[in-house]
Parts: structure tokens; sequence; C-alpha cells
């Protein structure tokens, strides 16, 4: 796994996330499939903590999908739901994609 979009959406966003996160009853709207996750995280307020960003490019800290992911989220649970729990270096690379401008 790299930290472009393209391998987090394939080595995580489809594998982990789409169970829950795709069609019309995505939690929050939220459909993180490979034809909708970008333009819904990328930019887009949180429906749990609107005055953060889903993804806010260039600055990780303040994202709330490593809010989720890290398990220090202000509304709901860790993701993925109920674990098992993306490893360290997998949301490290997630950060540096973010930190890096989250480019297509």
């Amino acid at each position: 796994m790299t930290a472009k979009f393209s391998s987090i959406q394939s080595h995580v966003f489809t594998p982990a996330c789409t169970a829950c996160h795709s069609g019309a009853a995505a939690p929050r709207g939220l459909r993180l499939d490979a034809s909708n996750s970008f333009v819904m995280l990328v930019g887009v307020s949180s429906g749990g903590v609107p005055a953060l960003k889903r993804v806010a490019p260039g600055d990780a800290d303040n994202s709330y999908l490593i809010h989720k992911l890290e398990g220090h989220q202000a509304v709901g649970a860790r993701m993925p739901l109920g674990g098992p729990y993306l490893d360290a270096q997998t949301i490290g690379l997630i950060r540096q994609w973010i930190n890096n401008g989250a480019q297509k």
C-alpha cells in the first residue's frame, strides 16, 4: 500500500469500509465505494462534527477521518465499527496522503 488515493481506496475503503459505507443507507450519507469516496471525503464537512472536514487537505490532525480511524473522535465509535482496526502503518499512510494535499 502507498500514500496515494487509489491505493488507499483499494486497500482500505473498498475492503474495510464499504460493507457499511455504501448505497442509500450509508451512515451519515458517507459512501466510500470507488465512485463516491473522494468527493464525499475531501473538503466535505463531517456529519458528526461539522466544524471539521472529513478530510482537510494538508491537515491530517484536523481531519475527522483520522479521528475516527485512531479512535479519538468526538461522536460515535472508532472505525471500522467493531474492528479489526487499521494498524498504525496503514493509518500513517492515510495521514501522509492527507498531509500531502489529499490528491486524487
